[in-house]
C-alpha cells in the first residue's frame, strides 16, 4: 500500500537530492539512486524510475571544482541545479527536542527543521533529540568517537548515503545514542553527501560543544 498524500506529495517535485560533483565525477550515485526508488515507491504508483546517471550527464557538468548538484524529484527529474559549494564549520551544537518530528524522505518542505536551526542561539546548529535519543544535526547526520569506534545513532530522521555507504563499508558503526551519552565520547563529524568521510572535520567534544 502507497503512503497517503502528503503537503510534499501535492508538488510536482516534492523531493531532492543533493549530490556532490567533484571533478566531473557525481559521488554515490547509485546510493542516491536507491533512496530515489525508494521514495518514489512510497509515494507514487510507478513501475519505473528516472535514471539520475544518464539525466544528470545531459547537462555538461563541470569538470573541475566541487559542485553541489541539487535536484529535485516527483514522477519525473527536474532541471539540477548546480551551484559551487564550501562546508560550513561547525564546532557547537544547541540540543533541542522535536518528539513528533518526521523527516525520513528528504522532502522540499523543510519548514519544521528549519524552524529548529532558528532555536540554534549561539551555536552553530542544533542537534535534534527525539524521544530522549540522539538524531541528526539540521542538514547532517552525525557520527561519535568512543576512543576506538566511530559510532553513529541508530534512529537518524534521514537515513543519509554517506552514512549507508560508511556502515557498509565497517568504518562507522551504529548504536542507541541518548542526549546523556553526548558526553562520554571524545569528539564527533557531521557527515551528508556532500561531505565525504576524508573530508568531514573531527570535533573535540569540549564543555561547551553541546549545550542544552
Amino acid at each position: 500500500m502507497k503512503q497517503q498524500p502528503t503537503e510534499a506529495c501535492t508538488d510536482a517535485f516534492p523531493f531532492f537530492e543533493s549530490i556532490r560533483l567533484q571533478e566531473g565525477v557525481f559521488h554515490l550515485l547509485p546510493w542516491h539512486q536507491a533512496r530515489m526508488e525508494r521514495t518514489i515507491t512510497a509515494h507514487f504508483e510507478m513501475e519505473s524510475f528516472p535514471q539520475m546517471n544518464d539525466f544528470l550527464n545531459t547537462f555538461n557538468p563541470p569538470q573541475k571544482g566541487c559542485f553541489k548538484c541539487r535536484i529535485k524529484y516527483g514522477q519525473s527529474l527536474e532541471v539540477p541545479e548546480i551551484i559551487p559549494y564550501r562546508a560550513k564549520s561547525i564546532h557547537s551544537l544547541h540540543l533541542v527536542s522535536a518528539n513528533d518530528l518526521e523527516y525520513s524522505f528528504k522532502s522540499t518542505h523543510r519548514q519544521q527543521l528549519d524552524a529548529l536551526l532558528t532555536q540554534r542561539g549561539n551555536c552553530d546548529d542544533v542537534l535534534i533529540i527525539k524521544n530522549g535519543y540522539v538524531t541528526d544535526t539540521s542538514y547532517c547526520n552525525i557520527v561519535f568517537f568512543d576512543g576506538k569506534r566511530w559510532i553513529t545513532p541508530t534512529r537518524p530522521l534521514l537515513e543519509g548515503v554517506q552514512r549507508g555507504f560508511l556502515i557498509q563499508k565497517g568504518i562507522i558503526h551504529e548504536a542507541e545514542i541518548s542526549s546523556e551519552d553526548l558526553f562520554r565520547f571524545q569528539s564527533f563529524k557531521l557527515i551528508n553527501a556532500m561531505l565525504p568521510w576524508e573530508s568531514a572535520v573531527e570535533v573535540p567534544i569540549r564543555p561547551f560543544t553541546f549545550q542544552p
